[in-house]
């Protein structure tokens, strides 16, 4: 799939992501909520290579890039290598999402942690990741 939202012209606006994502705009909202609560911002910015994306951030560091990616919301977190262990072992991840920040390779010197978001299921599963990358440093 592809970001639909590719138009610097055209901001992406609650009636467009809902159009966009249909049924999944559920866990779009509750992802929104999420940070929110977390006191994270996530305003949307247009980038030349990618389109329109949110940069959630504290502050000033990123915490998560979300994009809208055909009918569903995908959320990736990056984190240093140093903290590979710290995040693998966080409570409340299943054995498979475990295994899979372990194996994960680099980019750059960061290793992202990566969902897809369809429902409220969705964000609580990245939850204990979220509550990582705002406190990890």
């Amino acid at each position: 799939m592809a970001n639909p939202f590719v138009d610097p012209e055209v901001e992406p606006t609650p009636d467009l992501v809902a159009d966009a994502l249909g049924p999944a705009v559920e866990g779009w909202d509750a992802l929104m909520r999420e940070l929110a609560e977390a006191g994270v911002e996530a305003p949307w910015r247009w980038f030349r290579d990618g389109g329109w994306l949110v940069k959630a951030a504290d502050r000033a560091r990123t915490v998560a890039w979300i994009a809208v990616d055909g009918n569903a919301t995908t959320c990736n977190f990056l984190f240093a290598e140093r903290l590979r262990d710290a995040v693998a072992t966080l409570p409340g991840l299943t054995p498979d999402l475990a295994r899979k920040i372990r194996d994960e390779p680099l980019r750059g010197k960061l290793f992202p942690v990566a969902f897809t978001v369809r429902t409220r299921a969705d964000v609580d599963r990245l939850r204990p990741v979220l509550k990582a990358r705002i406190n990890l440093r």
